[in-house]
C-alpha cells in the first residue's frame, strides 16, 4: 500500500509543479529576462524587426520608443494554444493574449513578457490565466498552462537567437 501512495503523491507533485509558470510580485504570470549584449546598435534594430514576426505571436498594436542609446519596443498580441475544451473531443486551438516588451538600455537588453489572458476568436476577453473560473474544467485550465508556458519558452528562446542574429 505504501508504495501506490508515494507513486500517487509523486504524480500529483508532478502534475502541480509542471503547471506552474512564473509569477511576478503582484501574482501575474511574467516572464522576465536580461541579456548583455555587445552590440548595442545592432540589438536595437534586431528588437524593432522581431516584432515584424508574425508567425511566433500574432501582434494587435506595437509601439516604439526610441533615444539615442535606449529602446524601448512593446507589442499586444496573441499566441494559439492547443487544448482540449471536451473531455473526449481533440485539441482545439485557444487565443492567450499577452503583453511582450523589450527594452535596450546601457549594453543589455530587458524582455517581459505578461498579461496572459484567455480571449475568443473575436478577440474579447474571457479571463485571466491566473484566475480559473469555474465553468472552465481543470484539466482544459492545466493544458492551457502547460501548452502556454512551452510556446512561450519557445517565444524567448527564438528571441535570444534572433538577437544574437543565429536565428
Amino acid at each position: 500500500m505504501r508504495p501506490v501512495l508515494i507513486i500517487w503523491l509523486s504524480i500529483a507533485l508532478v502534475f502541480d509543479a509542471a503547471a506552474q509558470l512564473p509569477r511576478s510580485t503582484d501574482g501575474q504570470y511574467q516572464y522576465y529576462g536580461e541579456v548583455i549584449t555587445e552590440n548595442p546598435a545592432h540589438a536595437m534594430e534586431r528588437a524593432k524587426s522581431f516584432f515584424n514576426q508574425p508567425f511566433l505571436i500574432h501582434w494587435d498594436t506595437v509601439a516604439r520608443r526610441e533615444q539615442a542609446t535606449n529602446l524601448l519596443v512593446s507589442g499586444k498580441g496573441y499566441i494559439n494554444v492547443k487544448a482540449k475544451l471536451r473531455g473526449l473531443s481533440t485539441p482545439s486551438y485557444v487565443p492567450v493574449a499577452l503583453h511582450m516588451s523589450i527594452e535596450i538600455k546601457e549594453g543589455h537588453y530587458r524582455y517581459t513578457i505578461n498579461h496572459f489572458e484567455v480571449i475568443d476568436k473575436e478577440g474579447r476577453a474571457h479571463y485571466p490565466l491566473e484566475d480559473k473560473p469555474e465553468s472552465v474544467k481543470s484539466l482544459v485550465h492545466y493544458q492551457l498552462l502547460q501548452n502556454t508556458h512551452k510556446r512561450v519558452s519557445f517565444v524567448i528562446g527564438w528571441l535570444k537567437r534572433y538577437m544574437k542574429g543565429e536565428e
